[in-house]
């Protein structure tokens, strides 16, 4: 029994309602986790189909031993509705992700098996113990695993994707603790990078000129990100990222990622209100910085995208026009 091949398909789902907001969206870089989670998987003993509802249909007519979903909290009721139509067939199902993480006992009653956690050490694991036929219900990541010598992503198995297939990361987690987020509990609580070699590899692997850090704050370790763009130089190739503002500061940080490709960043400011921004710790956000740091962005010739949340004071349609006011102006600010 041992030797037979296994059938399994991975699926990044995608309702449709996210589905028909994210095609009018240009920069619909492809998530990465299955093609790296198919990284892992040995082939000898797996048959792998990767189906990525953004521009594919599920194989509902196809028959597989296992199928693998990654859940996000919008996803999930879709996601759920994806298990039953396997389960009804015979498949069995095992789903990850950040919903799975947050909310294992109720994504239980979906599947036939889920990873709670960080998966570099419970996916392996669970690929042979499912093999062998002794998979348990519920694997859990008890430490932080090591980033390094990890699998490339299989991302030749990303159908027509070729412009928008390149996504990598260099760490995971991030060093801050604002409340409103959820990443302490989605993963351990360490930042961590990769090296810088292992990135590097990874970034060489993927064919277009044109990929995304998946990372959760790219500029978390300024000496880490520093000595990985003076690598990147050398590729010529185009890139994105999402930082958080108090580290662009550094002006030799963003001229360093300029010149290694950097033409866009996603950038949290969150709030104008310092006492917002202290109730649910994000101090190192400095509202008295924001203008000279949007203006040294400006001067590095960035295109970013800025991020705002409405605490329980800012409701009224009042505040909220001011500080869609203010946020523009920032922006477009000479």
């Amino acid at each position: 029994m041992g030797n037979i091949k296994k059938r399994i398909l991975m699926i990044t789902p995608e309702n449709k309602d996210i589905n028909n907001f994210r095609r009018k969206q240009f920069n619909n870089f492809i998530q990465i986790t299955m093609p790296y989670l198919a990284g892992f998987i040995d082939e000898s003993k797996y048959d792998i189909t990767l189906i990525d509802e953004y521009n594919q249909k599920i194989p509902f007519g196809s028959s597989f031993d296992l199928v693998a979903i990654t859940v996000n909290t919008p996803n999930a009721t879709h996601c759920y509705n994806i298990s039953s139509r396997f389960r009804k067939q015979g498949s069995k199902v095992v789903m990850g992700g950040p919903h799975v993480s947050l909310l294992p006992d109720e994504a239980m009653k979906h599947c036939d098996f889920v990873m709670i956690g960080e998966a570099e050490d419970i996916w392996p694991r669970f690929l042979e113990d499912f093999h062998n036929g002794s998979a348990k219900n519920v694997y859990q990541s008890n430490y932080a695993p090591s980033l390094e010598g990890l699998p490339i992503p299989k991302r030749h198995l990303v159908k027509s994707r070729s412009f928008n297939k390149g996504a990598v990361f260099a760490t995971r987690g991030c060093p801050y603790k604002c409340s409103y987020c959820n990443l302490k509990q989605i993963y351990h609580d360490s930042y961590r990078v990769r090296p810088v070699q292992d990135v590097m590899e990874d970034i060489k692997s993927i064919k277009s000129k044109y990929f995304v850090f998946w990372d959760d704050n790219f500029f978390g370790d300024v000496n880490y990100t520093k000595t990985l763009l003076k690598e990147l130089k050398s590729l010529n190739k185009k890139w994105a990222a999402q930082v958080t503002l108090d580290r662009c500061h550094d002006e030799e940080l963003l001229k360093l990622a300029g010149k290694s490709g950097c033409t866009y960043l996603f950038i949290g400011l969150e709030s104008f209100s310092s006492s917002s921004l202290q109730s649910v710790n994000k101090g190192i956000n400095n509202v008295e910085k924001y203008r000279s740091i949007i203006k040294l962005l400006h001067k590095t010739e960035y295109r970013f995208r800025q991020e705002l949340f409405l605490d329980s004071i800012a409701t009224t349609q009042t505040l909220f026009g001011r500080l869609l006011t203010l946020a523009t102006n920032l922006v477009l600010m000479e």
